[in-house]
């Protein structure tokens, strides 16, 4: 039994401000920087409304938190939504709703019921074709750029790999997102000393009266919808065809902790080769040009991508300007890594598997505790790697349903060995905590944190 949102909600875009109504109006801002400003005024509707769609889910994913029961243990939702757009005769079509409902219900786990009213919107002053960038420069690529340690290291990589003239594109909840990565580019640039080609676009989504992050739902799987969204209209803008997502192979697969649980124990997609193929088909036929979603490093894992910027001086230390804990998105006073999240953990072992010292500020650092393994997801977490480093075929055939039930192919031997990998950068890194007695199994439906 699914729990039902007790009325059909209504998303209308206006004037950088859309509003979600159901029992109550809850308003969200899109607010810009000057490129995304430009964007939204010489874009057409069907990509405004594209983008209005996809912060509608986001907004609907915030404002309604799970609620669980003995029949419904995950919180799973059905969502009765009505978007309201301009370009009603395409979002109207049989085949983009599928879609919609699709991709929205392969990154959530809920149902969305998806339908759409039409909306007069007034037209878009001096409409153009691309954005107006400098006569000398244009963008090859652009890329999401979140301010994480993966968006870091996969940014630095590309460029010691020589690719240059790329747009990031940074999209968060609260502005101190949007300043933090421009001050991380803004340094890389400094660091690295030759390059100059790297644009960035960002905008900040506030949700009114939304209280404290931590009130909300928590879970916000529909964030990677939004970002790639936007990463498509604005690509299709720049007159270029690839958004490059920077993350590590392992993760985006995230092969969840525990089998058998609902909707794959909510374990995040957003870059998750399923879910990139469905953006791309979708994003292509919404604008009408090919847009092609790549995750450039699916071949190695976090520490590796760390390990490749030690040759060259000063990369390793940029890179810990970035920020992995969930707890810096509640807005927790005074905490920038609590060292005790799923992220803190993962951030760790990437920095020190890759041979680096690892400066980050971590609160109450799990790993160093004498109880570490009452933790359940850090006991499962290591419990996982020494699955994979016995060989154990079972923990083989769980990615082999995993990938199944995405409609992927059966996992190469490529893919087999990276998760091998993996585990045993676990395992060297915490190495004493998994030679201590473990308190108990791991306890079920653990998922990995966004």
């Amino acid at each position: 039994m699914l729990a039902e949102l007790p009325s059909q909600l209504q998303v209308h875009y206006a004037n950088g401000y859309l509003e979600v109504e159901g029992n109550s109006t809850r308003r969200m801002s899109i607010s810009a920087q000057a490129m995304i400003q430009d964007l939204l005024a010489c874009v057409d509707d069907r990509s405004i409304d594209f983008i209005s769609i996809a912060a509608g889910a986001y907004a609907i994913d915030r404002i309604h938190r799970r609620k669980t029961s003995l029949r419904n243990e995950a919180g799973l939702r059905t969502i009765p939504v009505c978007f309201h757009v301009a370009d009603f005769d395409y979002w109207s079509q049989p085949h983009v709703v599928d879609q919609l409902a699709d991709l929205l219900h392969f990154l959530s786990g809920d149902f969305w019921l998806i339908s759409f009213s039409p909306q007069k919107r007034p037209a878009p002053a001096g409409y153009q074709e691309l954005l107006a960038f400098p006569s000398h420069w244009r963008p090859s690529r652009v890329a999401l750029y979140s301010g994480g340690l993966d968006s870091a290291a996969g940014l630095a990589c590309a460029l010691q790999g020589g690719q240059r003239d790329i747009v990031l594109l940074t999209a968060g909840h609260q502005s101190a997102i949007r300043r933090r990565a421009l001050d991380q580019v803004n340094a890389l640039k400094r660091a690295l000393g030759h390059v100059d080609s790297i644009g960035h676009a960002s905008f900040v989504l506030g949700l009114e009266r939304s209280g404290r992050i931590r009130d909300q739902e928590t879970t916000q799987r529909s964030r990677g919808f939004l970002f790639c969204t936007s990463g498509a209209v604005l690509a299709a803008a720049c007159g270029v065809d690839v958004v490059d997502i920077y993350e590590n192979g392992h993760g985006a697969i995230n092969l969840p902790l525990v089998g058998g649980g609902l909707s794959s124990g909510f374990s995040t997609r957003g870059a998750h080769p399923a879910f990139l193929s469905k953006m791309t088909r979708l994003a292509s036929d919404v604008l009408e040009r090919p847009i092609r979603f790549d995750l450039p490093f699916a071949h190695l894992t976090k520490a590796d991508m760390v390990a490749q910027l030690a040759s060259t001086p000063g990369l390793s230390d940029w890179a810990q300007q970035s920020r992995s804990c969930v707890h810096t998105s509640w807005r927790e006073l005074g905490i920038t890594h609590c060292g005790y999240c799923a992220a803190c953990i993962e951030r760790h072992q990437a920095l020190d598997g890759a041979g680096v010292f690892d400066r980050t500020p971590y609160s109450h650092p799990l790993w160093e505790q004498a109880n570490a393994l009452n933790d359940d997801y850090f006991r499962s977490y290591l419990w996982q790697a020494q699955r994979w480093a016995r060989g154990d075929l079972g923990i083989r055939e769980r990615l082999d349903d995993h990938c199944a039930l995405a409609n992927l192919p059966a996992p190469s031997e490529d893919l087999i060995l990276l998760h091998q990998h993996h585990a045993a950068e676990v395992l060297r890194v915490y190495a004493r905590n998994a030679d201590s007695p473990s308190p108990s199994r791991p306890t079920p439906g653990l998922s990995r944190a966004a």
